[in-house]
This record gives C-alpha cells, sequence and structure tokens, in this order.
C-alpha cells in the first residue's frame, strides 16, 4: 500500500510540474518564475526516489517527465536568448558612454608640465 502512495505522489508532483510549464506564457520573467516553483517539485521528486520500494516510473509517469522536460529546454532556450540579447544592449550602452566621454576629454584643454627643459 504505501508503495503505491509513493507512486501517486510521484504522479500528482509530475502533474503539477507539467501544469506549471503548460501556464508559461513565453517570457523570460514568468520563465525564471516557473522554474523556481519547480524547484520545490525536483525536491520533492529526489526524496520520493531515494525510497527503496518505489516502483519505477510508469509509462504514463515516463511520458509526463519527457514532456515536462521538453518545456523545461524551451524555458532555458528562451531565458538564453533573453541573456544575449540583454548583454548586446548592455555593450550598446557601453560604447555610447565610452564614444561620449572620450568626445568630452578631447574637449579638454591638454596640460603640460614643465620639467626643466
Amino acid at each position: 500500500m504505501q508503495n503505491a502512495d509513493f507512486a501517486k505522489q510521484r504522479l500528482d508532483v509530475l502533474l503539477e510540474m507539467k501544469q506549471l510549464f503548460d501556464s508559461w506564457d513565453g517570457t523570460a520573467t514568468h520563465g525564471i518564475k516557473v522554474i523556481e516553483k519547480n524547484k520545490a517539485h525536483i525536491a520533492s521528486l529526489q526524496i520520493l526516489d531515494s525510497f527503496e520500494d518505489i516502483s519505477p516510473l510508469s509509462k504514463p509517469e515516463n511520458e509526463i517527465l519527457v514532456k515536462v522536460i521538453q518545456k523545461q529546454k524551451l524555458v532555458m532556450y528562451t531565458l538564453r536568448n533573453s541573456k544575449e540579447e540583454l548583454l548586446q544592449q548592455a555593450k550598446k550602452v557601453n560604447q555610447k558612454s565610452r564614444i561620449i566621454e572620450s568626445y568630452i576629454n578631447m574637449k579638454k584643454t591638454p596640460v603640460f608640465v614643465d620639467r626643466g627643459m
């Protein structure tokens, strides 16, 4: 009976994970929230997996897990792309500020130090 309870808990956790990923709206911000919420589910799965008398994943559980993994890969891909876009934007801002700074520095009059020449 205990084995069936663990299997039911595992299925419930997998379904919650899938539901969270299905609710993802495609944005990086929401993707981060989904991954954060799923960390607790992953920890639960690890605890359930540590029990020796739990049965292996059933076919429906395996199918749900595959879907969860695919969705997580998609979220991670979106996060990586967003990160790259932000880095490119930051480089452009830094480049613009360097151009402005060099222009301002050109306007300053040079200062020469008399070294007794």
